[in-house]
């Protein structure tokens, strides 16, 4: 008869147990990243009153006989499926679509490390991008000397993320710069264009006819030295455009430049200085009088100099680099309409302050700059476990590895099988309220029915101890 009590005390105890767990479930059904437990019973040890035995000599078999002795608490599992999304629009704020944790640290070297699924992130006066608690979350830093190469190099090393609100985005000029050590400017590539044009040149524009330098001697050739506003007739001016190039250290400077129409089908591009006099010898293109698209004088080769005794195109301040850049005209035409003829494109840009950043699907921070130029900053890397309900929970969402969930796969998004991020959103607890409180009714009935076995043996007891009256 005590079997019975021991058994219902064992009851009391897993039951309340589970009772916990539900508890612990519904405390968190709004915690970020939360991954609900449950509770699983198992059956404990078993008397045997009497065994097996097999059939023979004209009798059947026998079962064994048997009295259980309780319940044990089997199993508190971890329940990974994945919670609600909440959207926030916030941009620190992160979530994965699928399997992995992200990777966060309390060490300065990182190598301390743990393991959570909530993306609410934030950022310090440093730039470190952190958990709530103050862990550094871990992932692929930009190489600082990589900023504004066409591929940036990522570290190697798993560190925390740092967004560089002090980092400047390096200048890049619109050619190639003077070569000191070799007393010449390097040689153009096929692709070293910096400036493209586009648009069109009138094809009724008039033809140059005379200069008149002031004394009375004119010109039917255009040189260095001429004034735009001398020249006859103006008409035969169909486009004076200005527009900017960078040298390499970001300095803007203006280039002016004016299409003059010499003959048929024939054009003179000169570059035009502050005084609006023509800077070196007019460049000649000319157009195909049937198709309207040009012929001859694609490119034109400009120097900037800032030697003051020099005779170039134009001159930079004194101390700069002199620079030399290639302008691409082949794209103008000659049709009869607006001569619109303008720079469309300009290689080159100042350097850049940090104005913002965001985070990709990708994990790639992004950092936009003062130039407008975009430039990544770093990667969030995530981890998979070949078992993550082996891992174990630790304070604040976090986990730990343990023998059972194996060691860490580390990955980027969206590459090698890697879940992606879903930037401005959160993942919510996973507990279902509607379960949690249908297995709280269930626990305390099994609670109340155990401590009902405790009350009725105890009653079968003062019974026996009564017999003797």
């Amino acid at each position: 008869m005590m079997r019975s009590m021991f058994s219902a005390v064992s009851g009391l105890s897993t039951h309340q147990a589970r009772m916990d767990v539900i508890g612990n479930n519904i405390a968190n059904v709004n915690t970020v990243g939360f991954k609900s437990s449950r509770a699983t019973f198992a059956e404990t040890f078993n008397q045997t009153l009497r065994g097996a035995s097999a059939a023979g000599q004209g009798r059947g078999g026998t079962n064994p006989m048997q009295i259980g002795l309780g319940v044990n608490l089997a199993t508190i599992e971890v329940n990974h499926t994945r919670g609600a999304v909440e959207r926030t629009d916030i941009m620190t704020d992160l979530m994965i679509n699928g399997d992995g944790f992200f990777i966060v640290s309390d060490d300065p070297n990182f190598s301390n490390r743990y393991y959570t699924r909530a993306g609410n992130f934030i950022v310090d006066e440093a730039g470190n991008l952190l958990t709530p608690d103050g862990y550094r979350v871990l992932g692929y830093n930009i190489d600082p000397d990589s900023i504004g190469q066409e591929n940036p190099v990522y570290e190697s090393e798993l560190k925390g993320l740092v967004i560089p609100k002090d980092q400047v985005f390096p200048p890049k000029g619109t050619g190639k710069s003077y070569d000191y050590q070799e007393g010449e400017f390097p040689d153009f590539g096929e692709d070293d264009v910096g400036v493209w044009f586009g648009g069109n040149l009138d094809a009724n524009c008039k033809i140059f006819e005379q200069y008149d330098d002031g004394s009375g001697t004119t010109s039917t050739t255009l040189e260095d030295g001429q004034e735009l506003s001398r020249i006859e007739p103006q008409e035969a001016i169909a486009r004076d455009t200005t527009f900017t190039v960078f040298d390499e250290l970001g300095g803007r400077h203006q280039v002016r430049i004016a299409f003059i129409k010499t003959a048929p089908n024939v054009w003179n591009v000169c570059v035009i200085d502050d005084e609006g006099k023509i800077q070196g010898d007019p460049h000649e293109i000319e157009f195909d009088s049937s198709t309207g698209k040009l012929i001859n004088g694609d490119t034109l080769d400009l120097e900037v100099y800032a030697d003051e005794t020099a005779d170039p195109a134009l001159k930079l301040p004194n101390g700069a680099t002199p620079f030399k850049f290639r302008i691409d005209l082949s794209e103008i035409t000659q049709f009869e309409n607006t001569s619109d003829a303008s720079a469309k494109s300009i290689v080159g840009y100042q350097s850049g302050r940090f104005e913002s950043f965001s985070i990709g699907s990708d994990g790639v921070i992004m950092i936009r700059y003062s130039n407008g130029m975009d430039a990544p900053a770093g990667r969030i890397s995530l981890a998979k476990f070949a078992n993550p309900s082996g891992l174990l929970k630790t304070q604040g969402n976090l986990f730990i590895e343990s023998p059972n969930s194996g060691i860490p796969t580390i990955g980027k998004p969206m590459e090698s099988g890697f879940a992606d991020l879903s930037p401005g959103s959160l993942e919510m607890s996973n507990v279902d309220l509607a379960r949690e409180f249908t297995s709280m009714i269930t626990t305390q009935r099994g609670f109340q029915a155990n401590s009902k076995i405790i009350t009725t043996t105890d009653e079968m007891l003062q019974e026996l101890v009564n017999m003797k009256r």
